[in-house]
This record gives C-alpha cells, structure tokens and sequence, in this order.
C-alpha cells in the first residue's frame, strides 16, 4: 500500500514539474496555425475587396459586428474620402557624419450621413476567434441612401518619423483607426499602434471599453502552399497598417500638384517640405501575405478639390 501511495505520489510530482514547464500560448496560438479563407488572399473576384478582420478572442457576436463595421469604413472611405499630407524632410551634416529626419503625416478621412446599400457575401472564423468578413454594393453605382438622424466619422492616420545619422536609419510610427457611428446611440471603434524599431504596442478601445492586447504571435497557414507565418496582435493591425501605407506613398507623389517648398540654410544643410489635399477614390484589388508582412494592391485615385 505504501508503495502504491509513493508511486502516485511520484506521479503527481512529475506531473506537475512538467506542467510547469509547458507555454499554454504556444500551444493555443503557436502549435497549430489557422487556415485564411480563400476570399482574403489572392482574391480572384473582379470587383473590390472590402473586407473587415475583428481582434482577436472576443466573442462570436461582437466579432462579426466589428468585422462588418470595419468592412463598411472601408467602403465609405472608398468614395471620395479627404487625405491630407504633409512631408518634411531635413537633410544635414552632423559633425563627421551625414544624417536627416523624414516626418510624414497621413490623415484619410470621410464625415457623412449617406449609407451605401451592402451585403454580407462571406463570413469565417479563425481559430484565434477572429471574425473575417467581406461585404460588396448591392449594386455597382454605389448608390448611397441618406439616413436622417445617423451619420458617420472615420478616420485613419498615420505618422512616422525616420532618423538617419551616418547609415542607420531608427524610426517611430504611430497609426490610428477610430470609427463613429452615431444612432440612437454612439458606437465607437479605436485601434491605436504604435510602433519603434522593435517595440511593438496595440491599444484598442471598443465604445469606450478599453482593452489590451496580450503579446503573442498568431499563427497562420495559406492552403495553396501550406506557408505558415506569425504575426503579433492578429491580421487586422497589420491590414490597416499596411493599407495606410500605401495611400501615404500614393498620396506623396502628389504633393507638388499643391505645395513644394524648399530652403537652404547652410552648405550640406537643406528642408523640404510637401503639403496635399485631396479627394480619393480607391479599390483593394488583393491581399497577400509575404515572408511575415502584409501586401496590399490598391489602385487609387486623386480627385484636386
């Protein structure tokens, strides 16, 4: 009897010793990845891709409604919605080495109290439970619907400084997505992430109910070639980080078209700085991701106002 007691005694002991040592998170994010629907990557639909990803582990029904609210900003931001830019660049000489500081501030935004007509064509769930939805037009002429009583703000900015000083380049980025839907009641959305050479921060707050999200990397595997890459904090901050992006590069190429100044002070010391405003249209053509990033092919459009 005493020998069987010391060996479940035993047992437990090993048991537990070993327990210790496992990492829960890996082996609920890490160990077995989630499959992507076909609709988000390589997408081979000929009209636009309008997609919204919710956070990661929040509960079914609230995941689609932030997945869908997403997917609608993306809409309405897709019809004339305003950018403004604004680019400095200060290139100097620092004792013996070279070094320059690049600021860039992109702000897309759309105000309205007109609802373009959608649909839900696809819904599906990682196994992180994150919701991914796509929405289309219920028509191709985007008809919009005036809705007395309800509007809508949404808001994406970006801004990002480079430091160069003899060859290496440090940087910090700051990206914002914030979402108003006004009703009866006001529905908020605010994604926050903030960025600085390896340091990484998500700050997320949804009508007013903050939460943060824990630092672990999500595993993912696309079907067509079993790939599997990670990304911290989920897809969605990397979507919107990357979609921004994109209309800041676009957007820069405009800045002559408005306003282009340029000084300078001393030899080997210069400022120039770019200054934009503009109406944009856009379509997302494809999403993909590669070696650990996000691509986004986006066919974009300046309207001068």
């Amino acid at each position: 009897m005493k020998k069987t007691l010391l060996l479940i005694l035993m047992t437990l002991i090993s048991l537990g010793i070993f327990s210790q040592g496992i990492n829960t998170d890996y082996y609920k994010y890490g160990a077995s990845p989630s499959v992507l629907p076909d609709f988000l990557l390589h997408s081979t639909e000929t009209g636009p891709l309008m997609i919204g990803v919710s956070d990661p582990d929040m509960d079914s029904a609230k995941a689609v409604d932030q997945a869908v609210k997403r997917a609608r900003s993306l809409l309405y931001l897709s019809q004339n919605a305003h950018v403004r830019s604004l680019f400095d660049y200060y290139l100097g000489e620092e004792y013996s080495g070279s070094g320059g500081t690049f600021q860039s501030f992109v702000q897309l935004a759309v105000h309205d109290s007109v609802f373009p007509e959608y649909t839900v064509i696809d819904t599906f769930f990682t196994r992180f439970q994150e919701a991914i939805v796509r929405i289309q037009p219920q028509n191709d002429e985007l008809e919009f619907g005036f809705t007395i009583g309800k509007s809508y703000d949404i808001r994406m900015e970006k801004f990002r400084m480079e430091y160069e000083w003899g060859g290496a380049t440090v940087y910090q980025d700051q990206t914002e997505m914030e979402i108003r839907y006004s009703d009866s009641v006001l529905c908020t959305d605010l994604v926050s992430v903030y960025q600085y050479a390896e340091q990484f921060e998500v700050y997320s707050a949804v009508n007013g109910e903050e939460r943060f999200f824990p630092i672990l990397r999500y595993n993912y595997v696309q079907q067509e070639n079993g790939k599997q890459q990670y990304f911290k904090y989920g897809l969605w901050v990397h979507i919107m980080n990357r979609f921004i992006q994109e209309i800041a590069n676009e957007s820069r190429k405009m800045r002559e078209k408005v306003k282009k100044t340029s000084e300078t002070y001393k030899i080997n010391t210069s400022l120039s700085q770019g200054v934009t405003s503009n109406l944009v249209t856009f379509q997302i053509r494809d999403i993909n991701l590669i070696n650990g990033n996000v691509e986004i092919d986006l066919n974009v459009e300046f309207l001068e106002y």
